[in-house]
């Protein structure tokens, strides 16, 4: 698709990534799963540094993982100090039992 970028995993990339584990209620997977995608396809993805996000849902129906990617720390901390950020957040952590965010750098690739 024009305009879009896919994910990429790189260990050279300067990038940060912010990975958010939702505990949920199986009954309410589903519905945070699409919070978060609609939240991004319609604001998130808008934002200055926002490379990418990929939502993931477990099996067992208890997690939601948040994967995204943006080119700097100050960039995320940018987006994180916007009106409406914090209010959003809170609406997904409704959804949730717990919320455990981190921040990493990719320390390495492996790939067949």
């Amino acid at each position: 698709m024009a305009g879009k970028t896919t994910a990429t995993i790189d260990s050279q990339a300067e990038s940060l990534t912010l990975i958010n584990v939702y505990e949920v209620e199986p009954e309410k997977q589903a519905e945070l799963a699409k919070a978060l995608s609609d939240a991004t396809e319609s604001t998130i993805r808008h934002q200055p540094g926002f490379i990418s996000v990929s939502i993931h849902s477990s099996f067992d129906g208890r997690k939601v993982v948040n994967y995204a990617q943006w080119v700097s720390k100050e960039h995320f901390e940018g987006f994180m100090k916007k009106p409406g950020t914090q209010d959003q957040l809170k609406q997904f952590a409704g959804l949730a039992k717990s919320v455990a965010p981190s921040l990493y750098r990719v320390s390495s690739v492996v790939a067949k």
